[in-house]
């Protein structure tokens, strides 16, 4: 059976309060997540840009994909695995919600672009 769809979208959220607690090697562990959570949901991740207090996702998806379900599990999974491996008191939390922002086809090269240049608009929000 043969399914195609063009159905795109930028999905972004941050950490509660904006709080820059994202650190290097935290990231490997939000990746995997959001990579896991796709694979779980439906969704096909084509970028993802993490930086101290936000991520940035690319993602594509058949209409019988649910974004929300994607959602949960990318955000709690990825909160649990860093939380895990933490050795100090200071934990991560998302902020309730998202943002998605649906794109046409046209706009998914720009789109991933911008995705990679996170690091270069937010110098100071790159995790150390």
């Amino acid at each position: 059976m043969h399914r195609a769809s063009g159905l795109y979208a930028h999905v972004t959220w941050h950490t509660y309060r904006r709080m820059k607690v994202i650190r290097k090697y935290d990231v490997p562990a939000i990746v995997d997540a959001v990579l896991e959570a796709g694979r779980r949901s439906g969704v096909r991740v084509h970028a993802q840009a993490v930086l101290q207090d936000h991520v940035h996702v690319l993602v594509s998806y058949l209409p019988t994909a649910t974004l929300a379900s994607f959602m949960r599990h990318a955000k709690s999974e990825s909160c649990r695995r860093v939380n895990v491996k933490r050795k100090d008191a200071q934990r991560l939390q998302w902020s309730r919600g998202y943002y998605v922002g649906s794109l046409s086809r046209d706009h998914v090269l720009a789109t991933r672009s911008y995705i990679a240049r996170q690091f270069h608009r937010h110098p100071d929000l790159v995790p150390v």
